[in-house]
């Protein structure tokens, strides 16, 4: 199902943050204010249990700081396993057979697709008095984003973030508005970009939607059916191949940005925003902008494994996230955001600059947001990726 997509811009001014963002969502089709159903009852207190808990996760997001913290404040160790994509995810649950993890955290677009195997199970709300330090415009809009499915929470938001534009600061300069996902493949750039070799297809669309080469209506069209998406691939599919010895590193996961820009001389490339603007707070070189296309996001998950084997210890995490601190350890660590109330208010001034400098001037009206992907959708693009990466 296709998300609403907003085609009016609204006036802002460059001092958003991540709260009045979030305020704003709801004039962006992403969702209305309202309560979550939340009973205020608990059956069992799991913020002072003990046990184990197998999570299920980005390395991103199994970060030392943030697992500590789950640890000290609820007495339950934690076994962390990474993935590096939403398949690998769902193709480990899958040989599994839903067993050996209690939590996972699939992108929320990615959910119906995973739930074609049964692989989550329904989410007790009831069980996570913190939910109502959710934002409720991301409550809303996780339902129809892949968080319900069939009529059951299956998924709830865990953060949101972005892919966008990362340059090297000691050799560009680039204001806002001017910068383009077309920039990166300019001749200038020859073997100094660094991309995803899937999601570099989306950057790519958006950049020859803009400037009238391939219609696409932002790339939308390509969500709505096989057809309509290998149309516009085929001739997306041409472009990267003309453009494509300006690349000089694909990455795959967070430590590739790190590898690209550092060690392999790469001087601009389409990345996501958590790991560069955490090199960025450290003092490198780089810095993480929205083109003037719209900066690609994604709202991550929690979702409880169909088969979890500690599910007190499961819905303890769930409660502990939902807490600002909990919120703000992720975010100044990851380079993230979170959907959670309050969390704003914790976060430092290097954080919050980070986010104002990425998203400039109407940058967050902007945004260009992942619809819900249909079944068909990832096999053809992996045979477009394959494609592009042998060619």
């Amino acid at each position: 199902m296709k998300m609403e997509k907003p085609n009016q811009k609204v006036k802002t001014n460059n001092t958003i943050t991540r709260r009045s963002f979030i305020k704003k969502t709801t004039t962006l089709g992403l969702g209305v204010y309202a309560t979550a159903g939340m009973g205020p009852w608990f059956i069992k207190d799991a913020l002072s249990s003990s046990g184990n808990l197998n999570l299920y996760t980005w390395p991103d997001y199994s970060k030392a700081e943030v697992i500590k913290a789950f640890e000290k404040s609820t007495g339950i160790k934690v076994k962390v396993t990474n993935y590096s994509s939403n398949q690998e995810c769902m193709n480990k649950l899958r040989a599994a057979r839903a067993k050996g993890f209690d939590i996972a955290q699939p992108s929320i677009t990615e959910i119906a697709l995973h739930m074609e195997f049964e692989l989550y199970q329904a989410i007790d709300e009831n069980k996570i008095p913190n939910l109502k330090n959710l934002e409720p415009s991301f409550y809303e809009s996780s339902k129809k984003q892949g968080g319900v499915i069939n009529g059951k929470r299956v998924g709830l938001p865990y953060d949101w973030g972005t892919e966008a534009i990362t340059f090297n600061t000691d050799k560009l300069n680039y204001k806002y508005g001017e910068l383009s996902y077309g920039t990166m493949w300019e001749p200038e750039f020859e073997q100094k970009v660094t991309c995803r070799p899937h999601s570099v297809f989306i950057g790519a669309g958006l950049y020859l939607d803009a400037t009238g080469q391939v219609p696409s209506n932002r790339m939308y069209d390509t969500y709505e059916s096989e057809a309509k998406m290998r149309k516009v691939y085929d001739e997306i599919l041409k472009f990267l191949i003309s453009k494509k010895k300006n690349v000089k590193m694909f990455w795959n996961n967070a430590q590739d940005h790190q590898l690209a820009f550092l060690q392999n001389g790469c001087l601009i490339g389409q990345t996501w925003d958590g790991p560069i603007l955490t090199m960025k707070k450290e003092g490198k070189p780089v810095t993480y902008m929205a083109p003037k296309e719209g900066a690609m996001t994604w709202v991550d998950s929690m979702s409880i494994v169909k088969n979890a084997e500690n599910l007190e210890q499961a819905y303890a995490f769930l409660n502990w996230a939902y807490t600002p601190e909990a919120g703000a350890i992720m975010a100044k660590s990851t380079g993230y955001n979170s959907p959670v109330k309050g969390v704003d208010a914790l976060l430092d001034e290097k954080t919050k600059q980070g986010f104002k400098e990425a998203y400039p001037g109407d940058a967050l009206e902007n945004l260009w947001w992942y619809p819900n992907e249909h079944p068909w959708f990832v096999p053809a693009r992996t045979e477009y990726r394959d494609k592009f990466q042998a060619a």
